[in-house]
């Protein structure tokens, strides 16, 4: 469990806070792309909370610059996911992290399944047709109880128009996947997974953000509505922030 209540938090306690490993934190330090807030005489780094606060606001900023971008930029290796075994093995990680933290352990099964419903649809609607790089974009931050996904896939309009030709924009298309069955050949049915994920999401006060193109759908706390709008940053592929 953190201690919350200290103001520096060892480099152990710093990489478990971000959801990345010790040796990621050294080399930010060591490149200047994230400094320790005080080095001991002993050597010994030390990361202020509000430090770490600040850097884990900067996760969602991130993953929305690596989504937009005209060409993909190169990201910290633990917030990318070049397979979907890569990616099953870093939410087992954020799972085991939830259930030690007396605060989500409640929810930890919940939050890892959305994760896992958004994060495997990455892979699984874009096996052979990824536009660019594949992979996808996974980074968490406990102590803000943030996690974000993102990939640059085909995006949602595109994988649903294999079945629903006549979706003609994103935001239809982001109707439709949170809200509607949709059915290819029998027996197959596609957009289950974001249908469970919205379930989820309402019945325990999680709040979503999950942006596909042009347009940018959210579910509040505890609200069963859904409002779409135009994205101020559009995006190539899928982007969703989770707040548990």
């Amino acid at each position: 469990m953190y201690k919350f209540m200290s103001i520096y938090l060892s480099i152990s306690e710093a990489a478990e806070y971000l959801g990345i490993s010790k040796q990621t934190l050294r080399r930010w330090d060591e490149s200047g792309h994230f400094k320790a807030s005080y080095v001991t005489p002993g050597g010994h780094r030390q990361y202020a909370l509000s430090d770490l606060a600040r850097l884990g606001r900067g996760i969602y900023r991130l993953a929305l610059d690596w989504a937009s971008a005209d060409e993909p930029i190169e990201l910290p290796e633990d917030f990318y996911c070049p397979n979907s075994e890569l990616f099953r093995i870093r939410l087992e990680k954020m799972a085991v992290m939830l259930d030690r933290n007396d605060s989500t352990k409640e929810i930890s099964s919940l939050v890892t399944s959305v994760a896992g419903e958004i994060g495997n649809n990455s892979f699984d609607h874009n096996i052979g047709n990824w536009p660019d790089i594949l992979g996808s974009f996974f980074a968490y931050d406990l102590g803000k109880r943030i996690l974000v996904l993102a990939d640059r896939g085909r995006g949602i309009k595109k994988t649903l128009q294999v079945v629903r030709p006549n979706i003609v924009d994103d935001a239809e298309a982001l109707r439709v996947a949170f809200t509607e069955i949709v059915t290819g050949r029998s027996p197959e049915h596609r957009g289950n997974g974001l249908k469970y994920a919205r379930k989820v999401i309402v019945a325990y006060g999680l709040t979503l953000k999950f942006l596909s193109g042009d347009s940018e759908l959210e579910i509040a706390k505890r609200s069963d509505e859904i409002s779409i709008r135009k994205a101020s940053v559009p995006i190539r592929g899928c982007l969703a922030l989770i707040e548990f």
